[in-house]
């Protein structure tokens, strides 16, 4: 298990700092995947299988347009309301996350070696006002109840947040108690620990705010997993 606060520094300046919290963001799950043993196994290797949750919204569509190029992944991607941004290539399930039968379906069609979770309600007032549907998003327990039936050896990189700290601090490290002052902020902090406590093949990432640049076009005819 590991938890990694996104570093803010060391990069060219050539970078807008703009873009800096969602290129970080991206790159960590990139490492993260190239690490996974399915990377560095010897030729001719089966690619490595990485089911994105929330495929189609932004960092989604970096993160498997990057996996894409490397030609080392088969990629698979959910959705809830939206397919749009799902690029071809990808095969692509409409999947509510407070549904075990769709996590589980989802699941045992693809077994991925790799669960990337984006999926979000990640507006705080959106969770605030109504934080029942916003739980169901942001603390999907299903997810981990369909891996342990569908996909037991899978790694689970799970998306969390900055705003699981209260902003008292200008700086946070690992162990840096989370103190959150907002509902999107205990609602992540929550599936954290049950994670945690649940699957300990995981890595849980606290991204800060993150943009960037317009989402990649759709690839050209005949490239894909």
């Amino acid at each position: 298990p590991c938890m990694l606060p996104l570093p803010t520094t060391g990069f060219p300046p050539r970078i807008p700092s703009s873009a800096l919290p969602g290129l970080l963001g991206l790159l960590c799950v990139l490492a993260l995947l190239s690490a996974h043993p399915a990377a560095s196994a010897p030729m001719p290797a089966e690619p490595t299988k990485v089911l994105v949750t929330g495929g189609s919204g932004y960092l989604g569509q970096f993160l498997i347009d990057r996996l894409l190029q490397t030609g080392k992944h088969a990629v698979a991607a959910t959705y809830m309301n939206k397919k749009e941004g799902i690029c071809g290539g990808v095969e692509a399930f409409q999947v509510d996350l407070s549904s075990e039968a769709d996590l589980l379906a989802c699941l045992s069609s693809f077994s991925p070696d790799v669960v990337v979770n984006l999926a979000a309600v990640s507006s705080p007032a959106a969770c605030g006002k109504d934080p029942a549907a916003s739980a169901a998003i942001n603390v999907p327990s299903h997810l981990i109840s369909a891996m342990a039936a569908a996909a037991p050896k899978a790694l689970l990189i799970q998306l969390s947040t900055d705003q699981v700290y209260d902003g008292s601090s200008p700086t946070y490290a690992e162990g840096s108690a989370a103190r959150p002052v907002n509902a999107y902020g205990e609602q992540k902090l929550a599936f954290e620990r049950e994670i945690a406590d649940r699957w300990p093949n995981h890595v849980i990432l606290r991204s800060s705010l993150i943009v960037g640049p317009p989402p990649p076009p759709p690839p050209p005819p005949g490239r894909g997993p």
